[in-house]
């Protein structure tokens, strides 16, 4: 099947078996070594990468949804002035993931960041929810929630300021 899609801003067209999750087209077909997929789809939650602005496990995509799709690694997202705003609440908050969750933790506190722009009054208990698909115990659910928040407080003066 061929797929066109954009990865870490490269357009690309890939001729991919439909059902191949994007964690192994990512690592296999493209070298990325910034996914982790060590689960293989047990949903460790290790794989985060985001597509189209939102934050999706990649081992559990398949192929044939990347087609007309924007995906950004962590490899290209470290990079961004929203990364620097995560690792500012990290340090604010007092509390930073492990190196094994890092990557995705991060990535999916943009995600959540950017939900939190559009809608303002997302229950805490969905932020938790979404949080919570890293199995890894290195932070307080408290703490993660706290820096969600604090992120979308830096982007929305950032936002303003712009205006």
């Amino acid at each position: 099947m061929k797929i066109e899609c954009v990865i870490d801003g490269k357009m690309l067209s890939l001729n991919l078996n439909s059902n191949k999750p994007l964690s192994l087209v990512l690592q296999e077909d493209l070298d990325n070594s910034t996914v982790n997929a060590h689960c293989r789809g047990r949903l460790c939650g290790l794989c985060a990468v985001l597509m189209d602005n939102e934050a999706v496990l990649s081992c559990m995509v398949p192929a044939f949804e990347l087609n007309e799709k924007e995906i950004r690694t962590f490899e290209t997202f470290q990079k961004e002035r929203s990364m620097r705003d995560i690792e500012r609440a990290y340090d604010e908050v007092g509390v930073k993931p492990c190196e094994t969750c890092y990557q995705s933790r991060s990535i999916i506190i943009e995600s959540l960041s950017n939900k939190l722009l559009e809608r303002p009054n997302t229950p805490s208990e969905q932020i938790i929810s979404e949080l919570s698909v890293i199995d890894c115990s290195c932070m307080d659910t408290e703490d993660m929630l706290k820096i969600v928040k604090r992120v979308t407080d830096l982007k929305r003066r950032r936002n303003v300021r712009r205006s």
